[in-house]
């Protein structure tokens, strides 16, 4: 059956009534508040960048409570609140589903009162994004419906009330993206059980070296990681990985660049023994390292 204009407005405001009491205000030292998303009944989950503070305030309908701040990560813009009390609590999905072309609202609480804005998403990644900072978001995910000032930490809702995701402007500059809901799940749980995302990490300096051409006829890589400095005691210097090594490969993946290093050094790799290829002195060389948590 068609669809009337007076049907889809009702359901809109159905879907803002609803998630919208799980949307809070968020004055945690910045000079603009931004937004929360209530993710269990005394926790919630907003945006990191300019949180100051470790006591902040959050608002709800004419009301206020106070919140400490659990945890941050800069890398995925995310960061945890607990309070006293207890709120109505959103329903998160992975947010990997969403498609190109779908209506979706932001909500926000900039002030008293829940805002929306509308639109469709324009981009949806298939794969996993890495962003300025090193962290991984599961997909790139940004739709054009207004942002203001405020909207931050609100979530991307569909038109039946799934919330996706959280938007963010801290992520990439000029753009309001959407750290989906799988995402939130995986840092929150870090957030709550470290205080921070754990990352592993070698303990060296490095950067990119173009490699000569007989080095790269014999190892297939035409750019290594030189290592320019290694941390006394650290991970790379208990491997036995010394200064003027030329890093090619870390377990499976090769690494080229800076980013490919950082992208490897995930959580999920804290305690493991990984393979280091390297080229040191003429020859390809494979040292066992195990990356522990960074400090």
């Amino acid at each position: 059956m068609p669809v009337s204009g007076i049907e889809v407005s009702e359901a809109l405001a159905s879907v803002v009534e609803t998630v919208g009491s799980s949307v809070v205000r968020v004055e945690g030292g910045r000079r603009q508040s931004t937004s929360g998303l209530v993710i269990s009944p005394n926790r919630v989950v907003t945006v990191a960048r300019g949180l100051f503070r470790d006591e902040v305030t959050i608002g709800v309908e004419g009301s206020e409570l106070k919140a400490k701040v659990k945890g941050r990560d800069l890398s995925t813009d995310l960061a945890l609140l607990e309070f006293d009390g207890t709120l109505p609590v959103a329903t998160l999905d992975d947010g990997l589903k969403v498609k190109v072309g779908q209506l979706v609202l932001k909500l926000a609480r900039p002030g008293q009162t829940v805002r929306a804005t509308s639109g469709i998403i324009s981009t949806a990644g298939k794969t996993p994004w890495k962003t300025m900072s090193g962290g991984t978001v599961d997909r790139y995910l940004e739709s054009d419906a207004p942002h203001h000032p405020g909207f931050s930490g609100g979530p991307l809702v569909g038109v039946d009330g799934t919330v996706f995701g959280l938007t963010s402007t801290g992520l990439l500059r000029g753009a309001s993206l959407t750290v989906p809901g799988r995402t939130l799940k995986r840092v929150v749980a870090q957030l709550e059980a470290h205080g921070q995302v754990r990352r592993s990490y070698l303990g060296v300096e490095m950067q990119p070296v173009k490699l000569p051409d007989d080095v790269q006829q014999t190892t297939g890589e035409e750019v290594g990681l030189i290592i320019m400095k290694v941390e006394k005691d650290g991970p790379a210097d208990t491997a036995g990985i010394r200064y003027g090594d030329t890093l090619l490969h870390l377990g499976d993946d090769s690494v080229k660049t800076l980013e490919d290093l950082t992208a490897y050094l995930r959580s999920d790799h804290v305690g493991q023994q990984v393979p280091a290829k390297l080229w040191r002195q003429g020859k390809v060389e494979t040292v066992q390292v195990t990356l522990s948590a960074r400090p």
